[in-house]
């Protein structure tokens, strides 16, 4: 199961907390069970984890994930303290399974006050009033389980040059992510090289790489993929579905399309009512 998943789906909350002191005395809850995930980070001190069959034992600055529907229960040892962070969520109409990787207790790492804040910021937000203050919590909870995906399981130590590999690698998702995430607005691989520091060529050696295909072509495809979508499910003009997949107008969007599909945006609409149409496997550059 792919990490990515996990945020390429929007989440919605369903539990926030977060312990506002340490409790000295030791926490014990009984064994209990959710029809959603639980994400647990400890903030301060040690505590176990009893999941199913399994005990996990946390340090401060490591995450667990819960599976929905697992029976768990927390509980600080003899003479330990803790301070602990819950969020709990689910994704409404997809199925969503905890990827192996995410399994095992996590260590947050460089990310650990990136992550403390967001737990802050979901359980601030969905008990809070404030306009769209849902959507804020909704949207720091994805960026929370984008982290998520990039940390290392507790206790493990990365060499050197698995930190690198690790590092390339989150570069380009995050631009992947960039690009495909802001088809509308004027984008240059040029600026997004220099944002992470990069020569063009060089950013673009290690999209290629990575990604398997150019900066250029990886944002060709991700306009004509929305603008599939919205050709197949929406009411847009022709002028409207250009404008938001980033074309400079209506012609130049459907030149485009033409020349990947050999069909017209309005062909391919009218013909989408009747049967699916599939793009290519492959397009070609335009």
């Amino acid at each position: 199961m792919d990490q990515l998943q996990f945020w390429q789906h929007p989440p919605r909350v369903q539990l926030a907390v977060v312990m506002h002191r340490t409790a000295k005395r030791g926490i014990k809850h009984h064994s209990h069970t959710h029809p959603f995930h639980e994400l647990g980070f400890l903030l301060e001190g040690d505590c176990n984890w009893h999941i199913g069959a399994k005990l996990e034992r946390l340090h401060a600055g490591d995450l667990v994930l819960v599976p929905a529907g697992v029976k768990h229960h927390e509980h600080t040892p003899p003479r330990a303290h803790a301070r602990i962070a819950w969020v709990g969520f689910d994704v409404p109409h997809a199925t969503v399974e905890i990827p192996a990787a995410l399994a095992t207790p996590l260590s947050s790492g460089d990310y650990a006050a990136e992550i403390k804040r967001l737990f802050e910021v979901v359980a601030s937000e969905q008990h809070g009033a404030s306009t769209g203050h849902r959507e804020r919590a909704e949207f720091a909870l994805r960026e929370l389980l984008i982290l998520l995906c990039r940390l290392s399981p507790a206790g493990a130590h990365t060499p050197r040059s698995r930190t690198k590999t690790l590092r390339t690698t989150q570069l380009v998702r995050s631009a992947a992510l960039t690009l495909a995430g802001n088809l509308a607005q004027p984008m240059r691989i040029r600026d997004l090289a220099q944002y992470h520091s990069l020569s063009a060529s060089h950013f673009a050696l290690l999209f290629r790489r990575h990604q398997g295909e150019t900066p250029r072509r990886f944002l060709q495809n991700a306009r004509l993929k929305q603008a599939r979508l919205l050709l197949e499910t929406g009411t847009l003009t022709i002028k409207e579905i250009a404008a938001a997949c980033g074309y400079v107008d209506a012609p130049h969007f459907c030149h485009a399309f033409k020349a990947a599909t050999r069909l017209t945006p309005k062909a391919f609409r009218r013909n989408a009512k009747n049967a699916s149409v599939k793009l290519p496997s492959r397009t070609r550059a335009v």
